[in-house]
């Protein structure tokens, strides 16, 4: 891992009294815990730099310990418990919207404070949203205040976003979202390739996959080793988007995946005859355990990975605290065997849904989601014992395998509910001791608890979980800086010479000067040091402003003495109209470039656009249909292929003599200029050989029109993504998003010739994009849009288990679930690919799309089992521009939030 030296920029706190006197509780964390972070020294005004030492050394860190941080109060606990770094993200542009995020005032201050910790710790931004066009402007102001703030790295997910960053902000360090869906070696290396200094892996990876990329990608990996997991690749998930409106892509996801769902045609037996071990006509067959890896951090850690990272910017201070401290120790190794099922115990009372590895291991692994309840469980601490009636209320008897307090929170697992029952333990007694009204009660203790008015039906055995502990929160209590204690400071240079008839200075910070005079006569200096002095610290105090004196040079030929009323004028207005002139150049900076990405003709002249040629029909489109089966063409007749400039094929499904074969013969009809090879979104080690094969194959044989639906495509197909070269007729798919100007001219400047415009998109973004770049900008009209894209099989969840490739009848399932969202599972090779029931249709808005000026237009017949009479009628039907039963427009009239 590099080294990352001290920022040229200096900071201190604002006040003059020692830094560290009275601090105020956060009220989360421990009394009996880890020491707070202690000055070496504190300084008065005008002193020297204050740097800051943890109680005890720590052993040297070659991963980075990344800790989430969705407020201020999170981000100090983070740092308290031995966070490397946090990431976080702003109130706008960050993937998790609903978060508390941070304003820039609170990025000022804890970035300023992490700065200041020995060792320096970091932080990160996320950026990791896809951004529109009517947002550019904000997106440029955004980056500009990071700079300005010195922060340590931009997470990004837009390439949009990537192309602003390098083209105007190039000191922002550069890391790639798992919102890129960066799953492979290729992945990384085109990341590499366009500068990126760290890639955060697609969770979904096995040891040997991380591994692979880390050994020769070229590149930082960072890796997810705890916290929530979505269903679906992160940035392929489109279901709360097309569904509810809400995307996952611009950080407000409904989460659909926690959902339950009815199964209309699950198989119930296996292909040998036996029964599937569960019912899997009911349950929660995408809700994901949490990820949890603390056995695998040795291996990781071997294989060079630089970052371990914790997920959690929407849970609570107290969850950062422990999650933080259980991963320091653990990589410290001070976590003792016999107290690490106490600490994870704590962590789980704070949150905690069961804990997977995931694939880490193997992706065959398929214990990894949470089919009968949804949500928090906590510590497992007893099974239900009785249920107990009395005078005064219903009481719950279970023994208690750990501590408790009045005021502690319980659950009880009750699949029959779909999720836990909770209630807060208001009344407590010791079964076991007369029946003892209690406060508390020590470990393995027979307890009875009150039960709510409302309390459900509950079963003995039932387990009992502890999911709010006072005693935990006692034992994280931590203290934390005063508000607003911490800022950045930019380096102060002042030049000060003073004459018989005049003191003239001039001041200078963050590129700018200003200079100011007072004017004579001065008296004579009785003491020409102590006059050094007194604008030595009249200039160092600089109370709440920018500025931190970093040099002052003083001349003083007339041996003169300058009041010190008249000195801290002085200073008052040269660091006022330095802040001025500084603001004033910073905008006139910011609506510089606001302008310039706001400006299609201006942005076009940063390279020429490669010559772009395309057919077109009797009706003004452009039209191409996209297949991933060759046979789904069968039935079409050559009329079907008046106007088409090109047909998209899969090439991930077929064998590669097949597949060449169906090829050829459609070359045979159309003309190999009319076909484009399409490469998948996904590509994991076990499929990248016979991939590479086919690729090779195809190059050989002469195809040079090719389609990318993931980063990994330019690796895979021999493509420099900084100098593309001529050789290949490049275009990308709509998961290589394209949502703003920015994000279409970095595709087009990767040697793409073409982009599909994301489907989840609306009206009003889109039309700016193909009104701005014609016929390059492909509309989809038809799709069956991937509503998840997932490793985890669907069918394994909800019958408890995988039951072998050979025995397994799961082809496709019709689903839906308890808010009435109809979708359709289907199996591809033990992945499932989610679509829903009514596919993505815009065919009865054909007149008004070419009013408004698109001419690319494209059809997909991809994922769904359609029969080739099927693709023909709904292709006469999509280009006669009919009204279609049973579709739906997704977010092309609403927009994408």
């Amino acid at each position: 891992m590099r080294c990352h030296n001290v920022s040229d920029k200096i900071r201190l706190p604002l006040i003059s009294e020692p830094a560290w006197e009275g601090l105020t509780p956060v009220g989360l964390l421990a009394a009996d815990g880890p020491e707070p972070l202690a000055p070496q020294g504190a300084y008065g005004p005008g002193e020297a730099e204050i740097s800051f030492t943890a109680p005890a050394e720590r052993p040297d860190r070659p991963v980075e310990l990344l800790a989430p941080a969705g407020g201020l109060d999170a981000g100090f606990a983070a740092f308290h418990f031995g966070a490397d770094a946090i990431y976080l993200g702003l109130k706008k542009f960050s993937a998790r919207a609903e978060a508390e995020n941070f304003t820039l005032d609170e990025l000022d201050e804890i970035t300023a404070y992490a700065h200041a910790l020995q060792p320096r710790r970091r932080v990160f931004v996320t950026i990791n949203t896809l951004i529109r066009q009517d947002e550019l402007a904000e997106l440029i102001d955004t980056l500009a205040s990071l700079v300005d703030l010195g922060v340590d790295a931009v997470i990004v997910q837009d390439l949009g976003v990537y192309r602003a960053v390098r083209q105007f902000f190039p000191q922002l360090e550069l890391h790639g979202s798992t919102q890129m869906a960066v799953h492979n070696r290729a992945g990384a290396e085109t990341l590499k390739d366009l500068g990126f200094s760290r890639v955060v892996l697609a969770r979904e990876l096995t040891f040997e996959e991380v591994n692979d990329i880390t050994a020769a990608a070229g590149v930082e990996t960072e890796v997810f080793i705890h916290g929530a997991l979505c269903y679906a690749y992160s940035g392929l998930c489109l279901f709360s988007s097309q569904t509810l409106g809400r995307s996952g892509n611009r950080g407000k996801c409904a989460y659909s995946c926690r959902d339950s769902y009815d199964v209309a045609d699950a198989p119930m037996t296996l292909r040998d005859g036996s029964a599937v071990k569960r019912d899997p006509r009911r349950g929660f067959p995408f809700s994901m355990k949490d990820l949890a890896l603390p056995d695998h951090l040795p291996a990781l850690r071997a294989t060079g990975v630089s970052c371990f990272k914790i997920e959690g910017r929407k849970k609570s201070p107290l969850y950062v605290a422990t999650t933080t401290d259980y991963y320091r120790k653990l990589l410290d190794g001070t976590l003792k065997p016999d107290e690490r099922p106490l600490v994870e115990a704590d962590l789980q009372t704070v949150f905690s849904r069961p804990w997977t590895r995931l694939f880490v291991q193997s992706h065959k692994d398929k214990e990894v989601a949470d089919r009968d309840t949804v949500g928090h469980r906590g510590a497992l601490i007893g099974k239900v014992q009785a249920v107990l009636s009395t005078p005064s209320g219903s009481r719950l008897r279970f023994r208690a395998a750990r501590p408790l307090q009045r005021h502690d929170g319980l659950q009880i697992d009750l699949p029959i509910l779909g999720k836990p029952f909770g209630f807060a333990v208001d009344h407590l007694w010791l079964a076991d001791s007369n029946q003892r009204n209690v406060i508390e009660t020590p470990t393995l203790a027979l307890v009875e608890v009150a039960l709510p008015m409302d309390a459900p039906q509950i079963p003995v055995g039932a387990p009992v979980y502890c999911s709010s502990s006072q005693a935990v929160k006692q034992r994280y209590r931590h203290a934390r800086p005063k508000p607003a204690l911490w800022h950045d400071r930019k380096p102060l240079h002042i030049e000060a010479t003073l004459t018989g008839d005049r003191l003239r200075v001039t001041a200078t910070a963050d590129g700018v000067s200003v200079e100011r005079e007072v004017a004579g006569p001065f008296a004579p200096a009785n003491d020409l040091p102590a006059m050094e002095n007194a604008v030595r610290g009249c200039f160092a105090r600089l109370g709440q402003s920018r500025f931190q004196l970093a040099s002052l040079t003083w001349s003083n030929a007339a041996n003169g003495f300058v009041p010190l009323s008249q000195l801290n004028q002085l200073r008052r207005d040269v660091v006022a109209e330095l802040d001025e002139k500084i603001k004033v150049k910073r905008a006139r900076e910011v609506a510089t470039v606001q302008t310039r990405v706001s400006e299609p003709e201006a942005l076009a002249k940063s390279k020429v656009m490669p010559t772009f040629a395309y057919a077109s029909g009797s009706d003004g489109f452009a039209w191409s249909i996209k297949v991933d089966r060759v046979e789904f063409l069968d039935a079409l007749a050559n009329d079907d292929y008046q106007g088409v400039d090109e047909v998209v094929v899969d090439i991930a499904r077929d064998h590669p003599a097949a597949l060449r074969e169906k090829l050829d013969a459609l070359a045979e009809h159309l003309g190999r200029e009319r076909i484009r090879l399409a490469l998948p979104a996904l590509t994991r080690a076990w499929e990248e050989k016979g991939l590479v094969h086919k690729i090779r194959q195809f190059q050989a044989d002469g195809w040079r029109k090719w389609e990318a639906a993931n980063l990994s495509a330019w690796h895979y197909l021999g493509v420099n993504p900084q100098e593309p070269g001529a050789g290949i007729d490049l275009a990308t798919d709509w998961s290589v998003y394209v949502i703003n100007r920015l994000a279409a001219q970095q595709v087009l400047d990767m040697g793409a010739t073409r982009f599909a415009l994301s489907p989840e998109d609306g009206f009003a973004n889109a039309r700016s994009l193909w009104t701005e770049f014609g016929a390059r900008a492909v509309l989809i009209v038809y799709q069956d849009t991937p509503q998840f894209l997932a490793e985890s099989c669907a069918y394994a969840n909800l019958i408890g288990g995988c039951p072998g490739k050979a025995n397994c009848r799961f082809e496709s399932m019709e689903m839906i679930s308890s808010h009435g969202e109809r979708v359709t599972a289907l199996d591809y090779h033990c992945r499932t690919i989610v679509l829903n029931q009514e596919p993505f249709c815009l065919s009865s808005r054909l007149g008004a799309l070419k009013r408004m000026g698109a001419i690319s237009l494209r059809a997909d017949f991809t994922y769904r089992p359609y029969d080739p009479q099927v693709v023909r009628e709904r292709w006469r039907q999509i280009r006669a521009g009919r009204t279609i039963r049973g579709t739906q427009d997704a977010n092309f009239e609403r927009g994408i939030l």
